[in-house]
């Protein structure tokens, strides 16, 4: 069972690549860096240069769980992430594209976070849950890191996330 990893951090080491790693001792992942590719971003026209949007949505489609990795920057995920998704939505825009779109459905969805907060702030989560409702995509489940003073990753919460990661 393929398990995606779309990874997007300022710090490639950071307290969200360790939260990767925590998850990959209890998993096979296949972690891909989005920050690492280019991505053009949406534009109403669905003009695009060659990039590496197209492969990237046929590695998403071919995995059977997608898991959305990245920091909380001011109450959001990272730019990167948010571009990503942007273009996403050409899926929905042009008619060819479209059974690309609805193959998203019933893809089951997690997202691992990191922050300086003890909570995982409800805006940056229900920007996933708000995007992940659009395409039918189940959120399953999230996991979130406080590392206001170092990682603190609760061993409860990972046998939580895994046990639904799992399933």
């Amino acid at each position: 069972m393929t398990k995606l990893v779309l990874f997007s951090s300022a710090n490639k080491q950071g307290n969200t690549a360790q939260l990767i790693d925590e998850i990959a001792k209890h998993h096979e992942l296949e972690v891909i860096d989005i920050d690492a590719l280019t991505i053009t971003p949406y534009n109403y026209q669905n003009n695009y240069p060659e990039d590496d949007f197209y492969p990237l949505v046929e590695k998403i489609l071919a995995a059977d769980k997608l898991i959305f990795a990245s920091p909380v920057y001011w109450h959001a995920p990272t730019a990167t992430i948010k571009a990503l998704i942007d273009r996403i939505t050409e899926l929905t825009d042009v008619k060819v594209l479209k059974i690309k779109a609805r193959s998203l459905a019933n893809k089951p969805t997690f997202v691992l976070a990191t922050s300086a907060s003890d909570e995982l702030c409800p805006i940056f989560n229900g920007f996933f849950e708000k995007v992940f409702a659009y395409f039918d995509m189940p959120y399953l489940a999230h996991l979130h890191v406080s590392c206001r003073e170092g990682f603190n990753l609760e061993d409860n919460a990972l046998a939580k996330f895994n046990t639904v990661l799992n399933n």
